[in-house]
């Protein structure tokens, strides 16, 4: 196995990494002094409602990412060619007709006043619309990404996004002294600094790359099918990630009010860094565990999961140590005090521990292709978790603290189960093989 490529990109990331949680601490207390409270909080939420684009690419982005993986592993650049063209036009079809879709339900539905997004200054409905129309871009330029985990490069991800933070920041400390608390030149900054973000992404990954270009001369519409065939499953985990991942400011602000987004948001972006800082370990796995399996390199993947599940124990301790230390945090982060129920930083911390452990046996059985299972508990999760949140929040009255407990619940599920069924693919695939785990 690739290790030292592995550890290389790793390492690129984590270098990264401080100067990006850096930039994000500068960068948060920026946007909400330009923005307030209220607005900060709409800001929040309309960036939940438009990420919602990023997954419905039907599986096509995680199916490339395991085909691309798989031709590259055995040098197949024809057909790694194939797969890149074909999910590109697969893609913007997609993204096309969400964009139309989205648009045309948004004002259809009147989604403003079931979330709470007007307010008398601002013309949310054209801030919605702006980010719609970039993520929808994006989405389609975001293949470059897919192909730079593939070949297990994601520091090149790591540095441009260092990058795109220090163009937000510079940004915006320019439309602070332009503008008063103007939500449409936040959205167009944002867009326009992800686009920036993804061309530079794109020409990078296929400057000597010539096989990850798409060409229309390329494009095979019967390549369609295994993208789709393994992506289905991915779509599946897509739609139940969304609602896990994107739903709680959603019924906070519809519940609460959009300024109870606020707080919420903090806590979890806070804890969240550790979600992230675990996220540079197990990203370029993915990939590996794809090459592992294709090579029948059972020992390595036995090895390296022990290894990934000790750095997970070690960021648990740092997770534990922040509910003792977050008000101290986030005061001298914002430079003021919000209210924070202790129940509530207690919960998002042992919720971020629970999705790192989930995480490891989700990378891993998705890079080996093995999500039945994992879609099963997916789908019974996302079922669960909108239901259980309003239970604990609103019937309970816990309130922020039963929004995210009823997630945590449903990620338990996850914790629970895919350790077993990862466990027993290994021994499956040790006697098909005719090979030892240990």
């Amino acid at each position: 196995m690739s290790n030292k490529r592995i550890i290389k990109n790793i390492g690129i990331s984590m270098t990264m990494k401080p100067i990006s949680i850096i930039l994000s601490l500068i960068y948060t207390p920026l946007a909400l002094s330009f923005l307030g409270d209220m607005k900060y909080g709409i800001w929040a939420i309309v960036l939940n409602i438009v990420s919602w684009i990023n997954y419905f690419d039907i599986g096509i982005g995680n199916g490339l990412r395991n085909k691309l993986a798989e031709a590259i592993a055995t040098g197949d650049q024809k057909s790694a060619k194939t797969y890149v063209s074909t999910a590109y036009i697969g893609t913007t079809i997609i993204s096309f007709l969400f964009c139309v879709i989205v648009v045309l339900t948004w004002k259809l539905f009147h989604l403003n006043d079931f979330f709470n997004l007007n307010v008398p200054d601002e013309n949310t409905d054209l801030v919605i619309f702006i980010s719609i129309f970039f993520v929808c871009v994006n989405f389609v330029l975001s293949l470059s990404k897919t192909a730079a985990y593939a070949k297990q490069q994601p520091g090149i991800i790591s540095i441009v996004g260092v990058m795109n933070q220090m163009l937000q920041i510079g940004t915006i400390l320019v439309i602070f002294k332009i503008f008063n608390q103007s939500l449409i030149s936040i959205a167009l900054m944002y867009g326009l600094v992800s686009l920036f973000d993804s061309c530079i992404i794109y020409f990078i990954v296929t400057h000597k790359n010539n096989y990850l270009k798409p060409a229309i001369s390329a494009i095979d519409m019967k390549y369609i099918r295994p993208l789709l065939t393994l992506g289905v499953g991915f779509f599946t985990l897509q739609i139940c990630s969304l609602v896990l991942n994107t739903t709680d400011n959603l019924l906070i602000a519809n519940l609460f009010g959009s300024a109870e987004v606020t707080p919420y948001s903090i806590v979890y972006k806070v804890f969240y860094i550790l979600v992230q800082i675990h996220g540079i370990v197990i990203m370029p796995m993915w990939a590996a565990y794809t090459e592992a399996a294709t090579k029948k390199d059972i020992k390595w993947i036995s090895s390296t999961m022990k290894k990934i599940n000790l750095i997970t124990v070690l960021l648990s301790v740092f997770a534990i140590i922040g509910i003792f230390t977050f008000r101290p945090i986030a005061k001298a982060w914002l430079g003021r005090e919000l209210e924070y129920s202790t129940s509530l930083i207690i919960m998002v911390a042992i919720y971020m521990i629970a999705q790192m452990f989930g995480n490891n046996y989700s990378s891993f059985l998705c890079g080996v292709g093995h999500i039945k299972a994992s879609v099963i508990i997916a789908a019974l999760g996302a079922t669960m978790n909108i239901p259980l949140s309003v239970l604990f929040a609103q019937y309970m009255n816990m309130r922020l603290t039963g929004i995210i407990l009823g997630s945590l619940c449903v990620m338990m599920i996850s914790v629970i189960a895919l350790p077993v069924v990862a466990a027993r693919w290994k021994k499956e695939k040790a006697v098909e093989w005719g090979k030892d785990i240990e």
